[in-house]
């Protein structure tokens, strides 16, 4: 009899505690579903969904880590992930190629969102490589890997960087929330209002940074700060191109020539570019590098909870102001 008791009162406990797991499970599942499940491209649209989405949606780049945008394709696997998301963004089908793939892919049209759609082609946008006949730098190159590469096409990419513009896509983005969720509008409001803030503030102190040193020349890895220095009346000078081409040896010739006779000091290296054409730059001149997030690719420093657009982009400030300065 007794034994019987043991027994039962096992039985008893055993079914409480699955009915309570069961029950967390549920609950969890509950919450996840409750969330707006997003999907981005580049780190700057992944960070302004989080920040105005927060504790109401879970925000993923399509980009897995440290690849290289500019020769990422993804599998159909990852197309029919994304596609069972709620909402795919990205920056628009003549910005990213890519992309533009991937949300051609998606049946229901209300899970894209192009921010291009928010942009005036003439007084946003800048032309790209395809719309150049040839390169910045002189005659047209020889790419033994060119194959590999994504040309982006007629507009330059890296709108991104713009803080101007990225106020508009921050209001793209909070809109397309608040019309899937709208019961947590006030929140997202709140949110993007904090936002726009940080992303005025980013403007002026790109400002500052360009003040007294106009029409000066930045040496970037490769040309991804043309929308900033179009803004802010700087010149930008890539090593590389716009789709992160290696120069002819004529035209490496000609930069590390320019840079010693401009006696340049500094050099931005992006942190998601492939830096062995600058370092061979460097090592041929007396400049330095400084480090430069231009954010097109996932890494793993964008999945610290600390880091934000905006925290990337005072460094980017910094980093800019220091080459115009060339002190």
């Amino acid at each position: 009899m007794f034994k019987r008791s043991i027994i039962l009162l096992f039985v008893a406990v055993l079914t409480l505690s699955l009915a309570a797991c069961g029950k967390g499970d549920s609950d969890k599942s509950s919450d996840y579903k409750g969330k707006l499940e997003v999907k981005t491209t580049v780190y700057p649209l992944k960070s302004f969904a989080q920040q105005i989405g927060g504790k109401y949606v879970d925000v993923e780049s399509v980009y897995p880590n440290g690849v290289d945008p500019h020769t990422y394709d993804p599998s159909q696997k990852q197309m029919v992930d994304i596609g069972k998301s709620d909402l795919f963004v990205y920056t628009g089908d003549n910005l990213d190629p890519v992309a533009k793939k991937i949300a051609k892919a998606i049946n229901d049209k209300d899970k894209t969102l192009s921010l291009e759609s928010t942009l005036d082609k003439n007084s946003d946008l800048l032309k790209g490589e395809e719309d150049e006949h040839e390169h910045e730098h002189g005659e047209e190159h020889e790419h033994g890997e060119e194959h590999e590469h994504h040309h982006h096409g007629k507009y330059d990419p890296h709108i991104w960087l713009d803080p101007v513009i990225s106020q508009k896509f921050a209001k793209e983005i909070k809109d397309e929330l608040v019309k899937k969720d709208s019961k947590h509008k006030d929140y997202y409001e709140d949110n993007y209002n904090k936002l726009v803030k940080d992303l005025k503030g980013i403007d002026k102190d790109m400002k500052e940074a360009v003040k007294g040193n106009e029409g000066k020349t930045v040496y970037i890895s490769h040309d991804s700060i043309g929308y900033l220095a179009d803004r802010y009346n700087f010149k930008q000078e890539g090593i590389e191109n716009m789709n992160a081409e290696e120069p002819s040896q004529k035209d490496l010739t000609n930069i590390v020539k320019q840079i010693k006779e401009d006696k340049v000091k500094y050099i931005l290296a992006e942190e998601n570019v492939s830096n062995k054409v600058a370092d061979t730059v460097r090592r041929e001149t007396d400049a330095k590098t400084i480090k430069f997030y231009n954010m097109g690719s996932h890494t793993k420093q964008q999945d610290d909870d600390k880091n934000t657009y905006q925290s990337f982009m005072k460094e980017n400030v910094k980093a800019i102001e220091k080459a115009l300065k060339n002190e």
